[in-house]
């Protein structure tokens, strides 16, 4: 997925929701990519006051990452074969 599309997609789904699912349907074709891609991820969410919380990629093609994103669980999305990003926006202190 091209950095614009990412972009368009965190436009249009972050102001919908305190938790949103962003389900990327194309997986990079090397880790490299994916790389770049689960850091403007993280980036986009930081800018929108939401966290990322969980990743869900297909482990078989990856086997390496989840070492690499210790701080983010990541978990196989199995048959699926997409990338998913859960993102999780603060909730507000209680009155």
């Amino acid at each position: 997925m091209a950095p614009v599309n990412l972009e368009q997609l965190f436009d249009k789904d972050f102001p919908l929701a305190n938790n949103t699912i962003l389900t990327v349907t194309e997986v990079p074709d090397c880790e490299e990519q994916l790389l770049k891609l689960l850091e403007r991820a993280m980036l986009r969410g930081f800018d929108n006051h939401a966290r990322l919380t969980q990743i869900q990629l297909p482990m078989e093609r990856f086997p390496d990452l989840d070492s690499k994103f210790w701080h983010v669980p990541i978990e196989d999305c199995g048959a699926a074969q997409v990338l998913r990003f859960f993102f999780a926006a603060p909730q507000p202190p209680a009155h």
